[in-house]
């Protein structure tokens, strides 16, 4: 598989409709599945590998904007 980038990053890959983790070989694999306008479903499957050190960090990272995405989204709706 080749994937081609085109243009400056960042490169939106869509928005993911589900995504897991799981621990292999010494490594953390995330895997994404995304929803696109131009493939029926299920969609592209995104995984990646990263040290235990990276995922740690990530998790930490997405727990805070999860927090901060909720906060903003209650603000929003209570206007």
């Amino acid at each position: 598989m080749v994937i081609s980038f085109r243009g400056l990053p960042p490169h939106d890959l869509g928005l993911a409709e589900t995504g897991s983790a799981r621990a292999a070989n010494g490594m953390v694999e995330v895997m994404l599945q995304s929803l696109d306008d131009w493939h029926s479903p299920p969609g592209n499957l995104v995984r990646v590998q990263m040290s235990p050190s990276l995922a740690r960090s990530l998790a930490s990272s997405l727990n805070t904007a999860a927090e901060d995405a909720e906060i903003k989204d209650a603000s929003a709706r209570s206007e």
